[in-house]
């Protein structure tokens, strides 16, 4: 299995709506091809987690690089794994606003962070980074 972690800006910033429209559809095609990870979002900036078999993993990301939604997408992380950091989610979505509206698969960042394994990983290190301000791309204006 390999795990891709990389960080990129959204063209226009989403709304929540978009948002649960894209996390709806990530879920669906993220299981159809054995593939976990989460998600993060904050004002335009997108850090996510991909983790599964190596084509699988490779065809979503291709896919993502596409998407004419994105746009500075760069790959901070990309290593093969032995067990998955994500198997329960299919795709988990993560909020780093304090304000979280209430939606089936979207958890609050901090207590996601605290149910991790407790060894130092990558994937920590950047969700950390990101919650922090850094790691993220930024929207064009």
């Amino acid at each position: 299995m390999i795990q891709i972690v990389y960080a990129s800006a959204a063209r226009e910033l989403f709304t929540p709506e978009a948002l649960d429209t894209l996390l709806s559809k990530a879920r669906i095609r993220n299981a159809a091809h054995d593939v976990t990870g989460m998600l993060l979002y904050h004002t335009g900036s997108f850090l996510q987690v991909l983790e599964g078999p190596p084509d699988a993993v490779q065809l979503i990301f291709s896919s993502i690089v596409r998407d004419p939604r994105h746009v500075h997408t760069e790959v901070l992380h990309n290593q093969l794994i032995d067990q998955r950091e994500f198997q329960d989610w299919s795709m988990g979505f993560l909020e780093v606003d304090l304000a979280i509206r209430p939606n089936p698969g979207k958890v609050d960042y901090r207590m996601a962070l605290l149910k991790l394994p407790s060894a130092p990983t990558a994937v920590k290190r950047y969700l950390r980074l990101f919650h922090q301000g850094l790691c993220r791309q930024v929207v064009p204006a």
